[in-house]
């Protein structure tokens, strides 16, 4: 005997996966999307990861993908603001790493974004800072972009 509260759970499960476009595989990312940072957090000295809103540029050759920071944001140096990395199925994590200042401080910069369809993803962005003495600090945020 069949449960009929089964066979509706079974058929509200098919409609939900029907009716949510999914990025399953690589899909084109190139083009402007607008960009939201929040909820900054930090460990050690340096500032948290600030909050913020401005538009990234995405260029994608096969699963390669460049991500430029074009408005919203201050680099130093402006080398900061472009990222480089891979798309792979859903999930694009892209990376800088510079030296920063006259000390020879090194910051590292890494961005991962999973896609929820072809207009929208979410992730966090992840910073540190490591100088030659021994002083080093993360920080971040979580980081919204559409088109």
């Amino acid at each position: 005997m069949t449960k009929p509260w089964l066979v509706r759970g079974a058929m509200l499960v098919v409609a939900a996966l029907v009716a949510v476009p999914a990025l399953t595989s690589a899909s084109d990312v190139s083009g402007k999307w607008s960009y939201e940072a929040s909820a900054g957090w930090k460990k050690g000295p340096c500032p948290a990861g600030k909050g913020g809103s401005g538009e990234v540029r995405m260029t994608q050759e096969g699963d390669g993908v460049t991500l430029v920071f074009v408005s919203g944001r201050t680099c130093r140096p402006k080398s900061m603001c472009t990222f480089t990395g891979t798309l792979s199925g859903r999930t694009l994590v892209v990376k800088n790493a510079a030296t920063v200042d006259d000390e020879g401080g090194q910051a590292k910069n890494e961005i991962s974004l999973t896609f929820f369809g072809p207009d929208a993803a979410s992730g966090t962005s992840e910073s540190s800072y490591t100088q030659p003495r021994g002083m080093q600090c993360r920080w971040g945020s979580t980081l919204k972009v559409k088109r």
